[in-house]
């Protein structure tokens, strides 16, 4: 069931991507047992992967798609880099990043981007001090992940994590088109 869970939401994200062209872009999640079978040529990045270390697996071979990975890495950030340049990976986003800012700095050598989302407005200055704005994205995470875990998170409320970033690294707020332009280089389908 969690598979036909999983093909319903890509389904409703590639019907969304058609009814919104310009705004919205899928960004697809192939589990081991799903195999593709999909149309590929609207998706803009492969995931939400990550790791997971429960007792089972699948083995699997998945034909590279010449994508950027969206990583989720919830407490694995330095295994996750780490696989990741060994098997070279070149073009990633650790989406909602929570690991410290030494680990950070082994995914900016990498070239791997972060993105972080408007609870980042709460207490993460020295992360963000240490991680060029280059390699800076933002999220919204939506509906959850905001600035208070009670209320519903908004796509408006990029502005947080945007005004939060410039603040902490006293800088206009120049961070919305320099994210973008990262989100740019790091989505190159998002240009077509």
């Amino acid at each position: 069931t969690n598979i036909m869970a999983r093909v319903l939401i890509d389904c409703h994200c590639h019907l969304l991507a058609n009814d919104y062209p310009g705004f919205v872009f899928p960004c697809f999640g192939i589990h081991p047992l799903q195999g593709s079978g999909q149309d590929l040529d609207d998706i803009v990045a492969v995931g939400v992967t990550g790791l997971d270390f429960t007792p089972w697996f699948a083995n699997t071979t998945q034909e590279h798609l010449n994508l950027p990975l969206n990583v989720h890495s919830r407490s694995a950030a330095k295994v996750a880099i780490a696989t990741m340049k060994e098997l070279g990976i070149r073009q990633a986003l650790l989406h909602n990043f929570a690991s410290k800012p030494s680990v950070a700095m082994e995914g900016v050598q990498a070239g791997f981007f972060f993105s972080f989302l408007p609870a980042i407005s709460k207490n993460e200055q020295s992360k963000i001090n240490q991680i060029p704005l280059e390699h800076i994205c933002l999220e919204t995470d939506s509906p959850a992940l905001g600035t208070d875990k009670h209320v519903r998170s908004e796509p408006g409320n990029i502005m947080i994590c945007c005004e939060h970033i410039a603040k902490v690294k006293g800088i206009s707020p120049e961070v919305m088109e320099v994210t973008t332009q990262n989100a740019l280089r790091l989505f190159s389908k998002l240009k077509t």
